[in-house]
């Protein structure tokens, strides 16, 4: 079993032996079938796993894994040709040879073990947001990718869209000047966090491979809480320190990536929290406010900046372009809630505001003017207010040249597998997403050291903050699996 990556000497060319050739581009060795197709093993297919199915499958589905069997079961019967497992590791041990990509969903503290095993095989892989549950792991990814030259691609599918484009586009262009500040929020998370408990020991569902489960996460129980209920399988492990990366991991790669992709920083200078609500002792706050300074660009053409992000519904303050613009209806009279199941008649709703911020979004602040985009996925992007707008879509707006539309986020995967574009053709592959997930996840980190940090990104290390040096680089539960650094 694959439980360690090195027992074999995968990285020191071993597997070579055992008749698996591991190629620059492994898709290379089947190209002469010009109709071949992509042969995906699915890891971790219930819950967001669930999305891929389809486009996998449009490939060649050969085998799917979950921890879970009875999701296994349940997809299994959708794709009777696929061979299910329940533990990743056999997987691979029984499946390496007959491959070629692999497409990771499980939750997050599991993601580099599997994308880290897969493109050490010289394997294709795409993998959820965010790329990796901690920040040695997301550097350590791309940095293997850009040695091993395989297709991948991470799951923030919002990088693809047109809206995206719009907003690096009026960025770099100027339109608002030289930005100073961005402000990015979510109403996430939807799932509970903050202080929980109590939790006791109970058996473990007969349908859980429960080891498989935890992977490389410390080694404990199976565990509920009063209600006899899991606190983390399914979906509710985002909140836990261990397996999930909270708010800022599930939405950062969304909504926050217009904000990298515009400003291009290489990694921020430092940063703090600014607002932490009910931290619990294992799981991530109810809501948090964070702080990042960066520097300016290595040519010097882009002056340093500050970022915020803002969760839990916590926004920054809405703007007075948008208070204050005559083309925004200030508000209207909203519906009655509907009588609830008893008959109790509805409470009134107050007046519905539409000058105010929407659920998640982001604000750039610049020297001539501000760029709104409200949404996960950088929907809706415009100056404001709205007669900045307009004059901008009738003059300037013209004359900006266009980001090259994207295929699809997954298209432009397969079209990496395939040959048929470069490894690096998708445009959130590793060594994209690595980089932004270090930022992101950086955040947490002083989240939970409850105080500033500066940032080292060649050392990988918050100087004189050796605390820190955990969290950067968790230990694994090495019974399970491990990877020398």
């Amino acid at each position: 079993m694959v439980d360690r990556i090195t027992r074999r000497g995968l990285l020191k060319g071993a597997v070579a032996g055992a008749g698996i050739v591991i190629l620059a581009n492994p898709w290379s060795a089947r190209t002469y079938a010009q109709n071949a197709k992509v042969r995906f093993a699915n890891v971790g297919v219930g819950g967001r796993g669930a999305a891929h199915h389809g486009w996998a499958s449009a490939e060649e589905l050969v085998a799917i894994c979950d921890a879970d069997r009875k999701i296994v079961e349940e997809v299994g019967a959708k794709y009777p040709g696929a061979k299910k497992f329940d533990d990743w590791r056999k997987l691979f041990d029984e499946m390496a040879k007959k491959i070629d990509a692999v497409v990771v969903a499980t939750p997050d503290h599991t993601h580099f073990p599997v994308a880290y095993t897969a493109v050490s095989l010289g394997k294709h892989c795409y993998c959820e947001k965010p790329m990796t549950h901690g920040i040695w792991e997301a550097r350590t990814l791309a940095e293997l990718t850009k040695q091993k030259k395989v297709a991948t691609q991470m799951g923030n599918q919002g990088h693809a869209n047109e809206y995206i484009r719009r907003i690096v586009e009026w960025v770099r262009s100027g339109a608002i000047g030289t930005v100073k500040e961005v402000h990015t929020w979510t109403n996430r998370p939807i799932w509970p966090q903050g202080k929980m408990g109590p939790f006791k020991e109970a058996p473990v569902p007969e349908t859980l491979n429960w080891d498989a489960w935890l992977g490389v996460a410390p080694e404990r129980p199976y565990f509920v809480n009063e209600k006899g209920e899991s606190p983390v399988h399914r979906f509710k492990w985002r909140g836990w320190f261990e397996y999930g990366c909270g708010a800022v991991g599930d939405m950062g790669c969304h909504t926050w990536d217009s904000v990298w992709w515009s400003m291009a920083p290489v990694a921020p200078l430092s940063c703090e929290p600014v607002n932490v609500v009910d931290l619990g002792t294992e799981t991530w706050p109810k809501q948090m406010v964070v702080k990042w300074e960066f520097g300016p660009s290595a040519d010097g053409k882009r002056p340093a900046f500050t970022a915020y992000w803002y969760e839990g519904g916590l926004k920054p303050d809405v703007p007075d372009e948008v208070k204050n613009d005559p083309a925004i209806e200030a508000s209207k009279e909203a519906p009655a809630e509907p009588a609830d199941t008893k008959g109790k008649k509805g409470k009134k709703k107050g007046p519905e505001d539409k000058r105010q911020l929407g659920k998640s979004g982001s604000l750039f602040i610049g020297t001539k003017g501000k760029l709104l985009s409200e949404g996960d996925y950088s929907e809706s992007p415009r100056l404001i207010p709205t007669a900045r707008m307009e004059a901008f879509k009738h003059d300037e707006m013209q004359k900006i040249e266009k980001i090259e539309k994207s295929p699809g986020h997954q298209t432009e995967f397969v079209m990496a597998c395939k040959g048929e574009k470069p490894w690096d053709f998708p445009k959130s592959n590793f060594t994209y997403g690595g980089p932004l997930v270090e930022a992101m996840l950086l955040g947490n980190i002083t989240v939970r050291l409850g105080k500033k940090v500066q940032w080292d990104p060649k050392t990988l290390k918050c100087p004189g903050t050796p605390e820190a040096d955990p969290l950067i680089h968790r230990a694994y539960r090495k019974k399970f699996w491990d990877v020398k650094a």
